[in-house]
């Protein structure tokens, strides 16, 4: 991890999250603004540096939130990034977190005892961004479709994001997403991942619509 301060930004859901995180574990300075990176992303880093008493050549890197949500917001804050760590290479150490991921670390954080618990975000009508946590271990990240999500016998949550394509399973716990958690879990290294350039997720999955001659119709 880095050595010095970092910032920490997360543009996935409907509110823009900024922090900066000491070595130690500890925000020197923090704020959760309603609305997209486009209209907050600016004020909420000049709020958290002044907080700090810090520049943004005094970071030694970024913390970011890499998705899944808001696909709009996490390129905005990419491209925020990728400009910043050009002005001032002294703060190019990139490490990326998953929401779900960092979901899943604070529900083991507070001491659920569940075998099998399954985390699903909105992906597009029809599927889910799903992670499904076994004997206390985060899996990797795949996608459920509704049948999948209806047949899950399991602990089953919601991490809301932005722009929802569907309602909530109907028997999953919603959950409250805030990145200020990250202070209070015992080992940022099991999920941030280190990155040479801002990386966004993705499911890796596409699906084609096959074009017929007939007239399509709402």
């Amino acid at each position: 991890m880095s050595e010095g301060p970092v910032l920490v930004i997360d543009g996935s859901g409907s509110s823009l999250f900024c922090g900066i995180l000491d070595p130690t574990n500890g925000w020197r300075g923090q704020t959760t603004l309603n609305g997209g990176p486009l209209e907050k992303l600016f004020p909420a880093v000049e709020q958290v540096l002044k907080a700090s008493e810090l520049g943004l050549a005094e970071l030694k890197g970024f913390y970011y939130c890499e998705g899944p949500g808001s696909v709009l917001g996490l390129r905005l804050c990419a491209m925020a990034i990728e400009t910043w760590i050009r002005l001032f290479p002294e703060t190019s150490q990139l490490y990326a977190y998953n929401s779900l991921q960092l979901s899943a670390e604070v529900l083991l954080n507070q001491g659920h005892e569940w075998n099998d618990a399954l985390i699903v975000a909105d992906w597009k009508k029809g599927a889910w961004n799903g992670l499904k946590i076994s004997d206390r271990q985060p899996g990797k990240i795949d996608v459920y479709d509704d049948a999948a999500i209806q047949d899950w016998q399991g602990p089953l949550y919601h991490l809301p994001q932005r722009k929802g394509w569907q309602a909530p399973p109907p028997q999953a716990e919603t959950l409250s997403y805030d990145p200020a958690q990250l202070s209070q879990l015992p080992s940022l290294s099991r999920f941030l991942r280190k990155t040479d350039s801002v990386e966004l997720y993705s499911s890796g999955v596409n699906t084609f619509q096959k074009w017929t001659a007939e007239r399509h119709r709402a």
